[in-house]
């Protein structure tokens, strides 16, 4: 069974062009108030059994304010977001409402709201493809420059910087790889930065797919349904 074709558009048009990474993510407040800001796509999962089931990977500070946005509603383990992905080496959008579920640390309080077994496509990879989330997050953590690891030390993403810009220049400005780290001071600062690190999943249930580089645009919906299966729509552009 193929993956979706939008899918796979996707993973060309990044395979191929470099800095095409940034993204628009969208969620709503508790007042209904829509928030936009930039995120970074770092990778895809896809069961090997149910390629139908893709989950796009992405990081956060777990003391952002979208991730009390996305996890508000107690009765709701995920929350519905769009991404807003617009290549302008390829002239493509991509529009992806997604259920988006936050991964913390094992040990913070959001942790019990990150139920793996409300999305098909995390149940498929716990169960059947043996992938341990916790192993995961800190592979992509560690994966970062030593520069992007401090930014998690900072105080929360949005509060008040209290003594302006010259207080900014007492941040850590590295945080070295666990294995690199040459004291204990080191690795007490990767702990806390790991601490405040946490994944974003988008698990997609609609795709809007753009194509402005082809005369005429070309504009596409793909919907999935609840066997899985993606239904095509050919739409106006």
């Amino acid at each position: 069974m193929a993956s979706p074709l939008w899918l796979r558009a996707l993973h060309k048009t990044l395979n191929e062009h470099d800095k095409v990474s940034v993204f628009q993510l969208a969620t709503f407040d508790a007042q209904n108030v829509p928030h936009a800001r930039s995120q970074i796509y770092r990778t895809t999962f896809t069961p090997q059994s149910h390629p139908n089931y893709p989950l796009l990977i992405s990081s956060t500070d777990i003391r952002t304010p979208k991730v009390s946005e996305l996890i508000s509603n107690p009765t709701n383990p995920s929350s519905s977001s769009e991404m807003c992905w617009w290549i302008d080496k390829t002239s493509e959008q991509f529009r992806i409402t997604s259920r988006t579920y936050v991964i913390p640390s094992p040990s913070h309080p959001f942790y019990a709201r990150f139920d793996w077994k409300a999305s098909p496509g995390m149940k498929a990879l716990v169960e059947e493809d043996n992938v341990d989330w916790e192993a995961e997050r800190k592979e992509i953590y560690e994966s970062m420059s030593g520069h992007m690891k401090a930014s998690w030390l900072r105080p929360p993403p949005g509060s008040v910087l209290e003594g302006g810009y010259e207080e900014s220049k007492k941040w850590v400005e590295k945080v070295p790889k666990w294995d690199e780290a040459k004291n204990e001071e080191e690795r007490a600062l990767w702990e806390k930065a790991f601490s405040n690190f946490a994944l974003m999943v988008m698990e997609p249930v609609r795709v809007d797919y753009l194509e402005m580089g082809i005369v005429p645009n070309r504009r596409r919906v793909y919907t999935r349904k609840d066997d899985g299966q993606w239904v095509e729509e050919v739409v106006v552009p």
